[in-house]
């Protein structure tokens, strides 16, 4: 059983959990190895293997950690190291670089409500970060974009963590897959194995929405698959018809990639029309 204070590869002191679910744990943990005066402090996210806990799951975890290990943003965090521990239970181990901050979420359960001029900038900072990761050759894709998983810095600047659902190809016909994804922020082409660029500017726009109202989207109403949210907030229609048209459930009617998803968004090309025509109000037929 690991706890506090605990020295783990002779390396990694653990000092208080970030997050614990059954097999799957997250430790805030100072890095010895550093030297003063510099920033010790890391993540350690530990796996252990076998019980609820299958080879799926393990792929995942190993995959996270390889993709992690290759990728140089500055708005992600930095892979440390990678290994495992057999003590009675077979522990897998990943180490990376710690946010100095506090995640959308925490802040939303804070009482804290975004506002317009806020968001817009969220969005865009994630999009840039989105753009990276499908430049990539293959394409990485998130899979988990949510208000979890994104960090406000202490220098007002937002991260992308958690890549734990993290999937670099395209899924081949006839392959199995492990369904990964957050009910209420991942759309239907990814429950079904599917996910492209267009998926993650999906759970952006979900997530914008949660941001906006308050509201959780898996607990807004749906009509025709189409989240339903323009009544509880006041913003630009421009605005409003870009989160539509990345929460589109079709995914070949949404904004295809976050490249298109940024031209959009700074380029107003979503006209007001076009929000007026979305938003037209239901009416049942005669």
């Amino acid at each position: 059983m690991l706890q506090a204070e605990q020295i783990i590869q002779n390396r990694y002191k653990l000092e208080r959990q970030l997050g614990n679910n059954a097999a799957r744990q997250t430790w805030l943990a100072t890095d010895l190895s550093v030297d003063d005066g510099k920033d010790s402090r890391v993540v350690v996210k530990l796996l252990a293997f076998g019980g609820t806990v299958q080879w799926d799951d393990l792929k995942l975890f190993e995959r996270e950690a390889q993709i992690l290990k290759h990728l140089e943003h500055s708005k992600i965090p930095k892979y440390i190291d990678y290994f495992s521990i057999d003590d009675r239970v077979l522990w897998f181990g990943l180490v990376e670089e710690y946010i100095r901050g506090n995640s959308l979420k925490e802040l939303l359960v804070q009482g804290k409500r975004f506002t317009e001029k806020e968001v817009h900038k969220i969005a865009t900072e994630v999009l840039n970060i989105l753009i990276y990761l499908h430049n990539l050759n293959p394409a990485v894709l998130h899979r988990d974009i949510k208000p979890s998983n994104l960090i406000l810095g202490e220098d007002k600047e937002v991260y992308l963590v958690d890549f734990g659902a993290v999937q670099d190809k395209a899924a081949k016909e006839g392959v199995t897959f492990t369904v990964v994804g957050t009910y209420g922020y991942a759309p239907m082409e990814q429950f079904g194995g599917k996910a492209v660029p267009a998926s993650d500017l999906y759970g952006l726009g979900a997530t914008i929405i949660h941001l906006l109202t308050g509201i959780p989207p898996a607990d807004l109403p749906v009509r025709d698959l189409k989240i339903q949210f323009h009544d509880k907030v006041n913003i630009n229609d421009n605005f409003l018809a870009w989160i539509e048209k990345v929460l589109e459930p079709s995914v070949e009617r949404r904004l295809s990639n976050a490249t298109e998803g940024l031209k959009a968004l700074e380029s107003n090309s979503l006209s007001n029309k076009a929000a007026s025509n979305i938003f037209q109000p239901f009416r049942k037929p005669n």
